[in-house]
Order: structure tokens, then C-alpha cells, then sequence
């Protein structure tokens, strides 16, 4: 025992253990007990538009609404197979009632024609309404008569006795009409379009699970693979879309390019620990550092944020393998002194691990003020997680035996050498750092950003394919595209989208707006009703004997009708629940306005006013995603300056100039290179530079402390560039263009911070980590 806290290593040591353990069996209760959330839906990585809680309820009912559904089109040669089909659909879905509801027609027309008729008096169309008011009864007459005469639609003697004007036939007439442009029918309850193209039904499929749950996507997937090979075995063709549709392809994109370069990572990573020390024990070291790293991290972002995601699990756990920086410098330099301890060896170079790690931590203080909750909990999860593997690092490598890294000193002996060469050279040293600054910072000019919120996902061309194809066949409102409605009362709310579908019509008409769709265009406000039903009670006797004589009626069942007008209720959307527009009711003072094909943007934006909101939630969040980039770009700024002041407080003044510039002429390089490529930047791209920063600062506070070992600090530090190239350049070669943005920063930000802190960093000969007695390596050997 006395042994065991006999000095501080081993005091610090069984305390951290101590500390882990705690650590693991509180996670694994929480995981028991089922406690633990890993969040999986990419957006919530997003921050949440907080300016107006009307506003973000509305946007969550919308998402709500449709993110649930999956929409199916079915193609079929004749009606037999489409009926076919959509029983087939109807059996499956039945059958698998863990991850579908049971399928429901879009409008049951038995019940929905019922339901309008018992509420009949007060539906009557524009036309008819004027002529009532006018007391034109030889319109009115004229209109009758032609409905009676008409092959198409009978007319009953009952009909007549409940409706003598006829005034509900024609406004049923009225409704079907808007969909007249496009010939669809609803049979069988199910939207159905039969046109020059062929034969198509619209499904609406409601999901049972959410869809970004990773498993259920799984089980959606397959079902859905297996579902479209036996519609194809009955010859009917089908296009999917919708959230999961969409989630699901981006959820196995990304476990493909895991597999692909993180097999490929590891190799490198392999391949390049047994060319620097003739070990693969370094791969076991780190392992056991980047995990209990992660343990810790793990357990303080969950405790934090209530949650964690899975992007900030696979982030956060690569970002904390930049600890191998301090790992490779520290076995460098053991090896050229393996008969000292390591802890003698550690002693002289901790300040510059410790110094390092400080500079690391404070490029993610900074990230962690960036209003994204996604890169909050990265920010908090590196921060913990790096803190914690460098502790483990440096209580776990100093026990161990040196290895043998002469072969690889030697072998990258020239990078030590063109430092000493550059370092002698100092015309060419300050002309290339002219050159360089003049260079890249005009190059800047011609750097281009993309915030658009579809790079965080990967678009797949058949799946953006067969939902163009949806869009354009049924005009399905997955815009998204909406004007919110809100007023002090429903009567109000009802009389604001009233007018606004005057305005919205006449855009129609003009070409700046395709379509929309509003409760109002199938059920008018109670107060538009009651105004009816009160014109219709007004009509003077004259006028209904005119019309009976007309019409060969009895003026007593006129008479009878028009007092029983009173009885009659308005039609309400209490009464239209299951109706396919129910959903644009967020609230009784809050309703939607579905929009789509908007053309002329600024038309649509006059509309607005303190009751009237245009949301546009994707152009929305690629604004917010602009605004948060020029914030982060400011908080790089802030976060080189805090550094530049750390850094004087330690070295001093003079030392700010050698410490920082090499990181700054990186960070100018590699937006150079790529505004030169063509490659526009985005919020991803700026958190790459982040993770630049601090890696460069360690670079070149590693060459400020070794004046006496440059070969040893040249090829740790060649290591160190590599293995972020492999952990992290790889992901340029992702298919998501936000993650190929930042892999390629990091890929050109890593290899410039190399180069510029070997050639530019001045050495301070008052740092010596290596003895007088030391085996060094001759490169010349």
C-alpha cells in the first residue's frame, strides 16, 4: 500500500482509476435502467428558431404532419392492377402493424358528402350568392333548369323538396372543379389521376415509429424493398418519398463511408505507428486513452445537454485522437533516452504537453459558444474527452519500456534538416512569408460559400428523382411552403383567410404562385355561412312563387324550406376531422396556408403583417445557417487573439509572432487552395479550422521546445500530421458535402500547419528535453 501512493505519479494514478471506475458504473446503470437518450435525428443539430413561439409551434405541427407520412405513387396499365396493388399495399401494412398504421383513404366521399349536406344551407357558390343578393331570380331559374335538364346529373324529387334552388349540387360541382386542371379523382377515398402519362394513385402511408430511429429506418427499409418486388411482380411501378424515405438513405450513406474510411483509416493509422516505433503497442495505448476519454466525456455531455447525439459520439470520439500528438512526441523522445524513466523523461517536456493541450481546449471554449446545440455538445465532448485521454496518456505511457524509433528518425532526418537549413536562410525565410500572406489573402476574394441545409444530408438522384416525380404528378405540399394565420378569435381567423384567398388567388392568376391549399377553399368561415343562410331567409315570397312556377314546384315546399333554414347548423371543421386538410388547424386562432410553386417571392412577402407570417423553414435554416457561419468566422477571429494573448503571457511578446504565424498562413492556405478549387465553404468549414488552430499551435510550441532534438520533434510531428490526415482528411472523399468540407480544411489546414511551424517556428535554446548522455540518432548514421 505504502508502495502504491508513494509518489505522485502512483498517487494521481490509482486516483484517476478511482475516478473511471465511478464513471463506468454510473453510465452503466444509466444504460441498465434505460435512461441513457442518444439522439439520432440530424436535425437537432440545429439550433431552434426561438424568435416567436407561435412561429416554432406551428413549425413543429408541420413537421409533425409530414415527416409521419411516407408518400406512394403507384403507376398501373389498367384500373384491375391499381386496385390490385393498393390491396396488396392495404394486406402488407396490415400485416406489419409494428411499423405501419393501418391504411387509410385520404377522403372517405360517402362521409364526407354527408356531412356537407346536413350542413347545406349555408354552402352556396360566389355566383349563386351574388344573384340571391341581387335578387335575380332569372339567374337563379336559368341555372336550375339547366341542372335539371342535365343527363349528368340526376335530380330527385327529394332533392328538390330538401334543396328546391339546387344551390348544394352546384356548389359540390364548384369544389370538384379545382381539381379539374388535373383530372384527379378520389376512388376508392384515394387520390387517382388518369391522364396522357397513364394511370396513377397517390397513397398516403402513416408511419407507427419516428423516422429517424436508425432501427425502424431498417425495418422500414426492407419492408419497403420488398414491398416495391411484388408490385413490380403485378406490373405496377411505384415512386417513394418522404422523411424516412430520405433518412434512411442518408443513415446508410453515412454507414458505408464509416466502413469504407474507417477501415482505410485504420490501416494508415497501423501502417504508420509500426513505420514510427516498430509496435502496434502504440494502437493499444491509444485505444485505452481515446476510451476513457470518451467514458468521460460521454457521461459529463449526457449529464449537461439531458442527451447526447450520435454525430457529437462519432465526432467528439475522432476529435479526441488528436491526443496521439502528445503520445507519438513523448515515445519519440523515450526512445532517445531508454535508460532514463519515463517519468524523468516526461518531466522536462510536460510544461509543453500541458501548454499544448491548454491551446487545444481553448479552440473549443470558443466553438462551445456557437448557438448550434450540435456543436455545443462536440465542443463539451472534445473538451472533456481530450482533458481526459492526455491525463491517461501521461499517467500510462511513462510506465512502460522505450520503443525503437531510430529507423524512422533517421529515415525523416531531412525534415530536421530543411528546418536548420530554413532557419540559417533568413531572406528566403521572410520573402516566402511575404509571398505566401500576399498570395492567400487576395485569393480570398474569390472564396464562395454554400449554407444551404440540403448539404447536410445526401441526396440521392433516384430518390430526388421519383420525389420530383410525386411533386409533379400530384403537386404534393412537401415544400413546405406556408403562410400561418393567427387572430384573437376563430371568427376573425376565418374572415383573415377569406381575404387572404382573394389575394392568394389573384397571385395565382399573375404567376408568382403555382397553387395553395387552404381550409377555407372547402369549408367556408361560419360567418360567410350564417350571411348565406340570411339571404337566402330574405328572398321575398314574389320571388319563390316566380321560381316554383319556373320549376313546376309547389311554393308551399319553398316556403316550408326557407323556414327551416334556422334549424340548420353551420358546417364546421369539428365536423371535418378526418378531412386531408384537417391538419392546416394548428390552433382555433391559428390555421395554415399551404403554398407551392412560389414565383415571384416578394408578391408572396407583401402579404405579411402582424397576423400573416410567410415560413419558408428550409430557406429558413440555410439563412440561419449564413448567419451562424459569419458568427463562427468572428469567433475564430476572437478565439486567435485570446490565443495570440495566452501565449504573450507565457513566452512573452516577441514569441507571439513565431507561435501564431504559422497557423494563421495555414488557415489563409487552405481557404486560398480552395477558393482557387472552387470549393465553397460552409459552417463545417469553419469548425475544421477550429480543430487547424489548435493542432497548429501545438506544432510549433513543440519545434519552440525542441532546439536540441529538431529530427526527434520532425518526425513526431510528421506523425502526428499523418494520423489527423488519416482520422480526418479521409473524410473529404465523403459523399455529404458538409462532411467533405470539413475533411478537406482539415486535410490542407493540417499538412500547411506542418510545413509552415518545420520551416518558420523559431527554436528557444533555453527548453532542452534531452540529457548530455542520451543515445541520440545521428541522422548522418
Amino acid at each position: 500500500m505504502k508502495t502504491l501512493f508513494s509518489n505522485w505519479p502512483n498517487r494521481l494514478t490509482v486516483l484517476w482509476l478511482l475516478l473511471l471506475i465511478i464513471t463506468a458504473v454510473a453510465v452503466g446503470q444509466a444504460w441498465w435502467s434505460k435512461t441513457l437518450h442518444i439522439q439520432t435525428n440530424i436535425f437537432a443539430l440545429l439550433p431552434s428558431q426561438q424568435q416567436d413561439p407561435v412561429l416554432d409551434r406551428a413549425r413543429a405541427h408541420v413537421n409533425q404532419a409530414l415527416n409521419q407520412k411516407v408518400f406512394v405513387v403507384l403507376d398501373a396499365k389498367d384500373p384491375e392492377k391499381l386496385q390490385q396493388a393498393t390491396a396488396l399495399l392495404r394486406q402488407r401494412m396490415q400485416q406489419h402493424q409494428e411499423l405501419w398504421h393501418p391504411l387509410k383513404p385520404q377522403a372517405d366521399l360517402n362521409q364526407l358528402g354527408k356531412v356537407y349536406f346536413e350542413h347545406r344551407a349555408g354552402l352556396i357558390n360566389a355566383e349563386d350568392i351574388a344573384s340571391i343578393q341581387q335578387q335575380d331570380i332569372d339567374a337563379l331559374i336559368e341555372r336550375s333548369l339547366l341542372q335539371v335538364l342535365s343527363p349528368g346529373m340526376p335530380i330527385t324529387g327529394q332533392l328538390l323538396q330538401q334543396d328546391p334552388l339546387l344551390l348544394f349540387p352546384r356548389y359540390m360541382m364548384g369544389l370538384q372543379q379545382q381539381h379539374a386542371a388535373q383530372a384527379i379523382d378520389m376512388q376508392d377515398g384515394f387520390a387517382t389521376l388518369e391522364d396522357q402519362q397513364g394511370l396513377s394513385r397517390l397513397l398516403i402511408l402513416d408511419l407507427a415509429q419516428s423516422p429517424y430511429n436508425v432501427r425502424y429506418q431498417g425495418q422500414s427499409s426492407a419492408w419497403i424493398a420488398e414491398t416495391r418486388q411484388q408490385l413490380q411482380q403485378l406490373g405496377v411501378n411505384s415512386a417513394w418519398t418522404g422523411t424516412l424515405i430520405f433518412s434512411t438513405a442518408g443513415t446508410n450513406s453515412a454507414k458505408d463511408e464509416i466502413s469504407t474510411i474507417g477501415l482505410g483509416s485504420s490501416l494508415g493509422v497501423l501502417l504508420l505507428v509500426w513505420f514510427g516505433f516498430r509496435s502496434i503497442r502504440p494502437m493499444l495505448t491509444e485505444f485505452i486513452a481515446v476510451s476513457t476519454g470518451s467514458l468521460l466525456a460521454f457521461a459529463v455531455t449526457h449529464y449537461i445537454f439531458g442527451e447526447i447525439h450520435i454525430m457529437t459520439l462519432v465526432f467528439g470520439a475522432s476529435l479526441i485522437g488528436v491526443c496521439v500528438d502528445f503520445s507519438f512526441y513523448f515515445m519519440a523522445l523515450q526512445s532517445q533516452q531508454p535508460k532514463r524513466t519515463g517519468f524523468a523523461v516526461l518531466k522536462p517536456i510536460l510544461p509543453s504537453l500541458f501548454i499544448g493541450l491548454m491551446t487545444t481546449l481553448v479552440a473549443y471554449v470558443f466553438l462551445s459558444f456557437t448557438p448550434f446545440p450540435g456543436f455545443k455538445q462536440i465542443a463539451v465532448f472534445s473538451m472533456m474527452g481530450l482533458a481526459a485521454a492526455w491525463v491517461s496518456s501521461i499517467l500510462l505511457l511513462p510506465r512502460l519500456p522505450a520503443l525503437n524509433a531510430a529507423p524512422a528518425i533517421r529515415r525523416l532526418a531531412w525534415i530536421g534538416q530543411a528546418r536548420l537549413w530554413m532557419q540559417r536562410q533568413h531572406t528566403v525565410r521572410y520573402g516566402m512569408i511575404v509571398v505566401i500572406l500576399i498570395t492567400t489573402a487576395s485569393s480570398l476574394w474569390w472564396l464562395k460559400s454554400n449554407d444551404d441545409v440540403h448539404n447536410l444530408q445526401t441526396m440521392d438522384p433516384t430518390l430526388q428523382q421519383q420525389d420530383q416525380y410525386i411533386r409533379q404528378r400530384f403537386a404534393q405540399q412537401q415544400g413546405q411552403e406556408y403562410l400561418l394565420l393567427r387572430a384573437d378569435s376563430a371568427e376573425q381567423l376565418q374572415q383573415l383567410e377569406q381575404t387572404l384567398l382573394q389575394k392568394l388567388q389573384q397571385l395565382q392568376q399573375d404567376g408568382a404562385l403555382q397553387s395553395f391549399q387552404a381550409i377555407a377553399q372547402v369549408i367556408p368561415s361560419v360567418a360567410q355561412q350564417q350571411a348565406n343562410i340570411k339571404a337566402l331567409q330574405a328572398l321575398p315570397d314574389a320571388t319563390l312563387m316566380t321560381y316554383a312556377d319556373a320549376l313546376q314546384l309547389d311554393v308551399a315546399t319553398l316556403r316550408q324550406w326557407q323556414q327551416q333554414l334556422s334549424q340548420q347548423r353551420p358546417l364546421s371543421l369539428a365536423d371535418f376531422s378526418q378531412h386531408p386538410l384537417a391538419f392546416l388547424q394548428v390552433s382555433p386562432t391559428e390555421r395554415l396556408i399551404l403554398l407551392q410553386g412560389i414565383h415571384l417571392l416578394p408578391a408572396l412577402e407583401q402579404l405579411q403583417s402582424e397576423q400573416v407570417s410567410l415560413i419558408r423553414p428550409v430557406a429558413e435554416l440555410s439563412e440561419l445557417f449564413y448567419e451562424h457561419r459569419i458568427q463562427a468566422q468572428y469567433l475564430l477571429g476572437y478565439a486567435l487573439l485570446a490565443l495570440g494573448l495566452a501565449l504573450s503571457l507565457i513566452y512573452g511578446i516577441r514569441a507571439i509572432v513565431s507561435l501564431m504565424l504559422p497557423v494563421c498562413m495555414a488557415l489563409l492556405s487552405t481557404f486560398a487552395i480552395q477558393a482557387w478549387m472552387g470549393v465553397e465553404i460552409n459552417l463545417f468549414s469553419i469548425m475544421a479550422a477550429f480543430l487547424i488552430m489548435g493542432l497548429g499551435v501545438d506544432y510549433a510550441i513543440f519545434y519552440r521546445h525542441g532546439h536540441d532534438h529538431p529530427q526527434v520533434v520532425g518526425m513526431a510531428l510528421f506523425l502526428c500530421m499523418m494520423s489527423t490526415l488519416f482520422g480526418f482528411g479521409l473524410l473529404s472523399l465523403s459523399h455529404t458535402y458538409a462532411i467533405h468540407c470539413f475533411g478537406l480544411t482539415v486535410l490542407l489546414g493540417v499538412i500547411f500547419s506542418f510545413v509552415y511551424a518545420t520551416l518558420l517556428t523559431k527554436a528557444d535554446p533555453r527548453y532542452t528535453a534531452l540529457t548530455a548522455d542520451s543515445n541520440q540518432i545521428n541522422p548522418d548514421e
